[in-house]
């Protein structure tokens, strides 16, 4: 019998692999963007290097994820190739299924991060575990229960994209289990039923008979299936139906309607429940999972009277979905003019609302039929009759946390303002403010994390892109220091004029390489292609990675027959040249190296670069441009006078708040003069570590060296400067212990250490950039030194955030061995205090005012201090 039942499941799978086979040969025409499902290359570089640079909410989501067991490559796979079926309603391999999709995500997403290949190989052993799987089983939620493969195929997208480690077999293997017993555009295997067929085959219709989430949990996996197989007609099935289009000609048709109420089953204050009789006379008839049909033209959504939680999952299986299609060309987000951002901007203001009084809303919005703003009416399917909104799971932001990528696209892409998009980016900040950044979604439905995948840095409205493989973008990150084509400005699958660039006339007047966009781009003589044409105000903008906080040179190649034009070069939206002159070179394709500047203090980070045109018209044509290391040491600009502090006043921490001890000297010298400017420190006995937090007024711009002085009255020179980034961390910039400065006032963060065995020093400086929310929040208050002592030379590692937080914020610790927590004002006093073995503890400052707070944790007689910012 089990020999039997072995050769029956071979033979299935070899004629589904033929079956399939064929297929490919037929279809092998269709293009597509790969890694392509919800995270494109790009997006996957954004997420690496933000986390190799500490940057949050990158950095603190990718630690929280990584906290999570499954993420690891000592997982325990629970999956097994012997395993045939998958019941999403009775439970058959469910939890199995469930956590091993999870594993191999978040191993997938470590993998690409860290480099470390024993991830990649997790998640392909998960991969491997699950190929034999035959019936994906339902109780009659077929499109529901073939959703459930949608973060798998995810997380095999990335790995078959990005590591060559996952054998072509084994791929094969595991495509052929998506669409088991095999794939046809034609005909439905005799053998499938709601009982048998793998993913593919119980979600290919939809749902026409339920709520619009469960036909859209199916599409969402059909359209998952169609990128990862280069399928075009699957991937189009999908997406033609959500658009409400008919099926293609050369495609199974979707299901006819339309369907009869009859009589009332049940009924409550909400919504009536019909019963119905089938229809069939209306070819592709389209049910509630439509876009226009499970969003109607006021943003109430075909969920909204059933109940809130629903809602967003509908609305998080669209977003999804949006962001698949628009990785692949196709503007599903801005559908029936933005359809989807009307439903989600509906429903988030009913339920924040509910959570949280702003000044433009400050009671709770209720929708009502009487005030308009809730229309009754039947629903596609004919069983339920919407008559008002129902609060059943209002308020429930953490159950479904979805909020990220549509903030990200809407927002973050700049197709729409901050007031368009008020309502989701207030959920998705309360949201963060009550539960900390997205974590993985409920169940199936989401992968989450949106924090560290879908977060875009500011500016970066576009995707950065090496060129074209055809006509597909080649999305990759641009790494500085490293020389960049002028005409590989960042992509936008819609027109970028705006975002992504800025040209003043329609059309692209040199008629070469990217022809479907407005920059004017000619054939260039020394080979490949320039930029010309260029008006004055016109600018154009690329997303890069620097790696490491320093100075860099900026230089352009270029050619110009007047000396009338001017280039401006800007970084994270801020200006680091101003408009810099460029003499003529005696003709339009005489082409030169210049140097725009030397010196330039960048952060380290992905940003968006901006090159802004100046001048006459059309002065200069660009062909690329070059960011080097510096050597030269530029004056840092100081902090505005404006958002100092009106005194300074010392404290320091032992244990208890102290009245301030003697001190020894720490000075900033200019070189090779006496000391102008000086400050004490404690004395320096054995195992005592201070920290000194203030601003600094520096009489003349010049060179500084950072030192203190030993007992014996001698100089000990500190190494390292280390600038403070806009984002809070800190990197090393090796100048000896010197930096430049430009007269003013300077924020300062230097500390001492002193162990056993020698000293060591550190020392940070933080000007340019300075977010200037912080320092109004800081400039509340009346000191800004804090000195701390401890007993050992490696701080305990924990790390809390949002910061700056608005009620309360979270505290993470590698370590579940138990720990303590003080909470300190401004004025040194303690507001709170706690023991947790929790590797997350959520602290609630509500009822604190704004200001600056210190927290102290201690473990094992070791402790460390952080500041973080209520806003």
């Amino acid at each position: 019998m089990y020999a039997f039942t072995f050769f029956a499941n071979i033979t299935c799978k070899l004629i589904a692999s033929i079956t399939f086979s064929l297929f490919i040969l037929v279809s092998a025409n269709a293009q597509f963007n790969h890694p392509g499902i919800t995270h494109k290359k790009s997006d996957l570089d954004r997420m690496k290097y933000m986390v190799e640079s500490q940057i949050d909410p990158w950095y603190s989501s990718y630690q929280t994820m990584i906290a999570d067991s499954k993420s690891s490559y000592d997982y325990v796979v629970r999956g097994n190739p012997s395993f045939t079926e998958v019941g999403r309603d009775n439970g058959v391999n469910y939890g199995a299924w469930n956590s091993d999709i999870r594993a191999a995500y978040y191993n997938a997403i470590r993998w690409y991060v860290s480099g470390d290949s024993r991830h990649a190989d997790k998640a392909i052993e998960i991969f491997n575990a699950w190929v034999g799987i035959e019936s994906v089983t339902s109780n009659g939620t077929q499109a529901l229960s073939g959703g459930v493969g949608y973060i798998m195929i995810e997380a095999a997208e990335i790995i078959k994209h990005t590591y060559s480690g996952w054998s072509e077999n084994d791929i094969q293997a595991f495509s052929d289990m998506l669409v088991f017993p095999g794939y046809s555009n034609t005909s439905v295997p005799s053998s499938v039923s709601r009982t048998y067929g793998s993913f593919y085959w119980q979600a290919y219709q939809g749902d026409p008979g339920r709520h619009g989430n469960q036909g859209l949990s199916g599409w969402r996996t059909v359209m998952a299936i169609g990128i990862f197989l280069d399928n075009e007609i699957i991937y189009d099935r999908a997406l033609r139906y959500i658009k409400g289009l008919p099926h293609r000609s050369d495609d199974l048709p979707y299901p006819a309607g339309a369907p009869t109420s009859k009589s009332i089953t049940s009924s409550d204050d909400y919504a009536d429940t019909y019963s119905t009789s089938g229809g069939s006379s209306i070819e592709d008839y389209g049910y509630n999972e439509l876009m226009t049909n499970y969003i109607w033209e006021t943003g109430q959504c075909q969920e909204s009277s059933r109940d809130q939680q629903h809602v967003m999952f509908g609305l998080g299986l669209l977003t999804s979905m949006s962001e698949m299609a628009w990785n692949q060309g196709d503007d599903l987000y801005g559908f029936e003019d933005a359809r989807l951002l009307k439903g989600l901007e509906y429903s988030m203001k009913y339920n924040i609302s509910s959570l949280e009084s702003y000044p433009d809303q400050l009671t709770p919005w209720v929708p009502t039929v009487a005030s308009g703003e809730f229309r009754e009416g039947f629903d596609r399917t004919g069983r339920w009759y919407s008559k008002a909104i129902s609060p059943i799971g209002i308020g429930g932001i953490d159950v479904r946390p979805v909020f990220e990528m549509s903030t990200a696209h809407y927002y973050g892409r700049g197709l729409n303002n901050s007031e368009e998009t008020k309502w989701i980016t207030r959920t998705r900040d309360l949201s963060i403010d009550l539960y900390g950044y997205e974590r993985a979604g409920w169940t199936n439905d989401a992968p989450g994390w949106g924090g560290l995948t879908a977060r875009r840095p500011e500016g970066c409205k576009g995707d950065p892109i090496n060129g074209f493989t055809g006509s597909l973008p080649d999305y990759n990150m641009h790494v500085l220091p490293g020389t960049i084509e002028a005409e590989d400005f960042d992509y936008f699958t819609i027109n970028g004029n705006g975002r992504t660039y800025f040209d003043n006339d329609a059309g692209n007047n040199g008629n070469s390489y990217r022809t479907d966009e407005d920059v004017d781009i000619q054939v260039c003589d020394e080979g490949g292609y320039n930029l010309g044409w260029l008006y004055p105000e016109e600018w154009v903008t690329y997303t890069v990675f620097v790696p490491e906080t320093g100075t860099y040179d900026l230089s352009i190649r270029y050619s110009g027959n007047s000396a009338d034009g001017t280039i401006k070069f800007s970084f994270g939206g801020k200006d680091k040249t101003g408009e810099v002159a460029l003499p003529a070179t005696g003709g339009w394709q005489n082409w030169t190296d210049f140097t725009i500047a030397e010196g330039v203090l960048l952060s380290k980070g992905v940003q968006s670069l901006k090159l802004t045109i100046g001048g006459s018209k059309s002065a200069i044509n660009l062909n690329h441009f070059t960011v080097s290391t510096s050597s030269a040491c530029v004056a840092a600009s100081p902090i505005n006078e404006h958002f100092l502090k009106s005194g300074i006043k010392f404290k320091y921490y032992e244990g208890t708040w102290n009245s301030v001890p003697d001190f020894t000297s720490l000075a900033i010298i200019d070189s090779g003069t006496t000391s102008e400017i000086s400050l004490g420190l404690g004395e320096t006995n054995d195992n005592f570590a201070y920290h000194f937090d203030g601003y600094i007024n520096i009489p003349t711009e010049g060179e500084y060296t950072f030192f203190t002085t030993s007992d014996d009255g001698s100089l000990l020179y500190i190494n390292d400067v280390q600038i403070v980034n806009n984002d809070g961390t800190h990197g090393a910039e090796e100048k000896s212990g010197s930096i430049c400065l430009q007269t003013g006032y300077h924020k300062f963060d230097v500390g001492y250490f002193e162990k056993s065995g020698g000293n060591a020093l550190s020392a940070s400086y933080e000007g340019p950039g300075i977010n200037k929310q912080e320092i109004t929040e800081l400039s509340h208050f009346d000191y800004d030194i804090v000195l701390a002592s401890t007993t050992i030379s490696n701080p305990v590692d924990f790390n809390a955030y949002p910061n700056p937080f608005t009620h309360s914020f979270f505290l993470t610790s590698k370590t579940s061995t138990e720990y303590s927590v003080e909470v300190f004002n401004a004025q040194g006093q303690l507001v709170k205090s706690f023991e947790s073995n929790n590797s997350e503890t959520n602290i609630d400052l509500s009822q604190q005012n704004s200001g600056v707070f210190l927290i102290k944790t201690t473990q094992d007689g070791q402790f460390s201090i952080q500041s973080i910012i209520k806003k």
